[in-house]
């Protein structure tokens, strides 16, 4: 068994491999794991002395009784980890943000990290992480543990963005047609009993559905398009329930999906970089390779001229969308989850792990301003289609509602028990859906910040949701497979 070949090409399948052969050893001192994507990772009891995990994501992942004694974890990503009664000595873990790491029993001799007894939950400015020592493993560890596993692959060495690349002999593309005021607590609230929304159909994936769009055409039919951990993309007329398209052009996890506002482009992107696709046909059309770090987010402008791209390694991207070329690259230095246009195409917005929500000009990539206020990464931006509200979700279990225009905090919805990483408005503006890793897809009224549904109690965590142009259907979708229609 080439073990070093299996964790970097699936992490899936190399927790399943650890499941079934929990006691055969696996050394892996001295590799070279740096980057990786390794959410949720099993690494329990494994020798990794010496190994360079340097910016690697092992956010919620388990090294009980690990040795990782000599390692490289600078600037790596360690939230809600397991490292009780790991060897951590003379290990570097220099500008890592650690948050919530179990650290009971773990031998810290030489370590270059602080324990932080007062329990902060952000980092020191390097060259020293700070370290939550908590008594009990969290609830999401434990939920890990029950192999809720996350994305597949990991990410190269370098981040290149490169030119337009055509995937096939067909002409480019060319488009059809500061300060916080004090904030008020919305408290959770129980769902109100006259719930409007029920689950009307379900769709099932090939494997988890990280991403989901909607497309209502003309003639009234309406698509149901998914995005998948394996790099597929399904397309589905959502009234018959046929399955029109399936697009395989992607070697990694599609995370992210964009329809044009004409209907005619559908823009993927995964770790191996950013893909367009003519939905009629299913045909792919071109793909910009965007380096080695996964694509997290992507965004299209009303006028179908610009693309705004985001990814892990920090890196937000302005290409033409009929040439193909990069107009603008900004490096922020931490993981930007989200990214968002506004309705009048003049700015964008982008969530990310440092908890800062900044505001660009879309033509010129300049920054317009910062909105703080969360106290953990912001995974998701949503902005309203009047474009005076924004909504972001946090890690922090929160919601947060901002005046766009003046940047000032309006309200902090509270009713999710675990991270919040998913969010969408309805087209009138009214309703905003939120789904989490406490398996809960949530509806609030906008206009009286409340919670006025829980539609769903899963059975594993929703990662994506999606209204429909009509405003009248709302589609959700997780890791278990399961794609749900709520109508």
């Amino acid at each position: 068994m080439n073990y070093l070949t299996l964790l970097k090409s699936n992490i899936d399948e190399w927790n399943s491999y650890r499941e079934q052969h929990p006691d055969e050893p696996c050394n892996l001192a001295g590799q070279d794991l740096s980057k990786g994507y390794f959410f949720a990772g099993n690494f329990r009891g494994l020798n990794l002395q010496g190994a360079s995990l340097r910016r690697a994501c092992l956010i919620g992942a388990d090294f009980t009784g690990a040795d990782l004694s000599g390692a490289d974890l600078r600037e790596a990503y360690l939230a809600d980890a397991i490292l009780s009664e790991a060897n951590l000595s003379c290990a570097d873990f220099t500008g890592a943000h650690i948050d919530r790491v179990d650290l009971r029993q773990a031998n810290l001799e030489g370590a270059q990290l602080v324990v932080n007894p007062d329990g902060s939950s952000h980092n020191t400015s390097p060259p020293v992480a700070t370290i939550k020592q908590p008594q009990t493993a969290r609830p999401w560890n434990r939920l890990r543990q029950r192999r809720a596993l996350w994305i597949p692959g990991i990410a190269g060495l370098v981040c290149a963005m490169a030119l337009f690349i055509p995937s096939a002999a067909i002409n480019p593309i060319n488009s059809q047609t500061e300060s916080l005021k004090p904030e008020k607590i919305s408290q959770r609230q129980e769902p109100q009993p006259q719930a409007d929304l029920a689950l009307a159909q379900s769709f099932y994936g090939s494997s988890q559905v990280w991403a989901i769009a909607t497309l209502t055409q003309k003639g009234g039919r309406s698509l149901l398009i998914a995005g998948e951990d394996n790099g597929q993309i399904e397309i589905w007329d959502r009234t018959t329930g046929e399955r029109l398209h399936l697009l395989t052009g992607h070697t990694d996890t599609v995370r992210t999906l964009a329809v044009s506002a004409s209907g005619h482009w559908l823009i993927s992107g995964g770790g191996d970089g950013l893909k367009v696709w003519r939905i009629k046909t299913g045909e792919l059309i071109h793909s910009l390779p965007a380096g080695q770090s996964p694509i997290w987010s992507v965004a299209m402008s009303p006028d179908e001229r610009t693309l705004v791209s985001s990814d892990y390694d920090g890196n937000i991207t302005a290409w033409d969308f009929s040439t193909g070329k990069t107009i603008y690259s900004t490096h922020i230095g931490v993981p930007v989850w989200s990214v968002a246009i506004a309705p009048d195409g003049k700015s964008f917005i982008s969530g990310s792990s440092d908890r800062i929500i900044r505001q660009w000009d879309l033509a010129t990539g300049n920054l317009l301003k910062e909105l703080t206020g969360h106290s953990d990464a912001i995974r998701s931006v949503a902005i309203s289609p009047n474009g005076q509200t924004l909504a972001s979700a946090s890690w922090d279990k929160t919601i947060k509602l901002w005046d766009l225009a003046s940047g000032d905090l309006q309200t902090t919805l509270s009713g999710h028990d675990d991270r919040v990483v998913t969010l969408a408005i309805s087209p009138d503006g009214k309703t905003l859906a939120s789904g989490s890793v406490d398996r809960t897809l949530r509806l609030w009224d906008l206009p009286s910040q409340r919670l006025t549904q829980t539609l769903d109690s899963n059975v594993n965590w929703i990662l994506a949701v999606a209204f429909d142009s009509l405003g009248q259907t709302l589609i959700s979708s997780g890791k278990d497979q399961q794609i749900k229609v709520w109508q």
